[in-house]
């Protein structure tokens, strides 16, 4: 047990958490100070006479039994099963685990457990149907939370102007390089997304020897990606420092997203593609991974994942929860479901590293590029960023593991506990690494940057991998990739403008006149008063 090693430790405490809880008057089966019974148990232990150890029956938490859900998720849900014992030692509560599925969760007049770990984007729909308790004050207040990366604490944990969740991990894209070629070239990574569009066109006319399949670059296109990735190309140049609107206009809810910012990156998108794969709508960021790992590609937007056999995930998740995993993987199962039924679905690509790496490829790791133009809702036209104002904008939410605890559970301030203890410092790489959804998120996740990249990355590459993510979050503005109800519709339609501009059937602006429409539609069927609160929610106002 944990506290036994803790006492092997020398580190002590003056009193037990019984005797801290007594000291607050709290019973506990309500437990009211979760963080000073927290700090006890992760920092300090019983005092060094082992006669003094604290009993089963002076556990802080003895008697409470937990129930915890696992929202489309078995990697993860397997880790925090394998935790239940541990728990149940340091705090005498016991733990079920459960797996759910989203569109379970959707059909729910409450949460099915006292707390969920859910995909970020879900935050907005539970919050906005009032079925989540509000984070403790003294939680955000903590060390603990302190610890977090920046915009994960402030903006993808809150709602409106609440914190809502607790975070497991939040990936964004970034960009995969081949080093070892861009050194031979004198070249650094891409800074704007002019610089990527021109990388990506010099690399493909450099195709190593003994290569067979080689492109300049590969993003994840499939169905589910193709809208988060033409976001993510979008916003540096969507995102003005004088503006809350970036998708929508946060007074009419007209949407945004056939402005001059969105078409023009989906024309370098477009442009781009060309020195792409032959199949370019056929990637999902596990398979642009693998591709870069058998040497398909100089460039790749993706993200690493220490996890197994996982395909990563995002709008495109199953809704049924069975695991893409277990079946063809995301890729698969998006494409096999086209938003537009009559299209035939893009080929199965493999997510698979392979055995063997050539050692010749060395990776690097890099932000997404930025935009120096930047375009203004005010004035109606385009403007250069001054020199103190971040040309880059991450896109957040594209992925990403929440827990949140029911408005309804019995246990709320031991719900959160639990989450807290699942996501610490010891424990979060155990438990997050474990899923390809999610990525490092701590600062002391900084100091093992290995237990959260695959095997192929080393260690040197893995420290530059942590740092252009911790950097990712702590830029001064985000955009959210439509963490509001209508996300999956939302998002199907921007997949398919992006798709109708890839295969030449549309133009840019063409295309994306038709996602304007379709927005609108849904809109104007969700609500056009409900989806306003709750897109003015997701930019933290009101």
């Amino acid at each position: 047990m944990r506290h036994r090693r803790l006492l092997a430790s020398g580190h002590c405490f003056s009193r037990s958490p019984m005797d801290a809880m007594k000291s607050r008057h709290s019973p506990l089966s309500t437990l009211r100070s979760p963080l000073l019974v927290l700090a006890l148990l992760l920092a300090g232990c019983p005092r060094s006479d082992s006669v003094n150890e604290p009993s089963p029956s002076k556990r802080p938490l003895d008697g409470v039994k937990l129930r915890l859900a696992v929202v489309n998720d078995p990697a993860l849900a397997t880790a925090i099963g394998r935790l239940r014992g541990e728990w149940n030692a340091q705090t005498g509560s016991s733990l079920e685990v459960i797996e759910t599925a989203e569109n379970d969760i959707a059909r729910r007049d409450s949460l099915p457990a006292d707390a969920v770990v859910c995909p970020s984007h879900l935050l907005g729909t539970l919050a906005e149907r009032k079925l989540l308790a509000p984070v403790p004050p003294d939680v955000v207040r903590s060390s603990q939370w302190a610890g977090l990366f920046e915009l994960l604490k402030v903006r993808e944990a809150a709602w409106g102007r609440e914190t809502l969740a607790v975070p497991f991990g939040s990936p964004v894209f970034c960009c995969y390089y081949r080093a070892d070629l861009l050194e031979k070239l004198g070249r650094r990574p891409p800074q704007t997304w002019a610089d990527y569009q021109d990388l990506s066109a010099l690399l493909a006319r450099r195709k190593p020897s003994g290569v067979k399949a080689w492109c300049g670059t590969i993003e994840p296109l499939v169905p589910g990606w193709a809208g988060l990735t033409l976001l993510a190309r979008a916003t540096p140049a969507m995102k003005h420092r004088d503006n809350y609107s970036a998708l929508f206009n946060i007074e009419t809810m007209e949407p945004l997203i056939a402005g001059p910012p969105v078409v023009d990156a989906l024309e370098q998108l477009v442009a781009t593609v060309k020195a792409g794969p032959a199949e370019p709508l056929a990637y999902d960021p596990a398979a642009a991974r693998a591709a870069f790992w058998r040497g398909e590609c100089a460039m790749a937007l993706t993200w690493p994942t220490a996890a197994r056999g996982e395909r990563g995930e995002g709008r495109g998740e199953r809704a049924d929860g069975k695991a893409a995993s277990k079946t063809q993987g995301l890729a698969a199962s998006a494409a096999s479901s086209p938003a537009d039924k009559s299209q035939k679905p893009e080929p199965k690509l493999p997510a698979t590293l392979p055995a063997k790496v050539d050692p010749k490829i060395r990776v690097g790791f890099a932000e997404l590029p930025g935009s120096r133009r930047v375009y203004s809702l005010s004035s109606r036209g385009w403007e250069t960023r001054s020199e103190d104002d971040d040309p880059r904008v991450p896109l957040l939410d594209i992925s990403g593991r929440l827990g949140v605890v029911s408005a309804k559970s019995a246990h709320t301030e031991a719900a959160f506990q639990l989450l807290l203890w699942l996501s610490d410092d010891r424990n979060s790489p155990q438990v997050s690494a474990a899923s390809p959804a999610t990525t490092l998120f701590r600062q002391s996740n900084m100091r093992s940057p290995m237990a959260w990249v695959e095997k192929p990355v080393g260690p040197t590459a893995a420290v530059k991998y942590a740092d252009a993510t911790e950097a990712a979050f702590r830029h001064e503005q985000w955009v959210g990739a439509l963490r509001m109800p209508g996300r999956t519709e939302y998002l199907a339609a921007l997949d398919e403008a992006v798709a109708s501009a890839v295969r030449g059937e549309k133009s840019p602006l063409e295309a994306l006149l038709d996602a304007d429409a379709k927005w609108r539609k849904i809109t104007d069927r969700l609500g056009l008063e409900r989806q306003k609160a709750a897109y003015r929610h997701s930019l933290g106002l009101e």
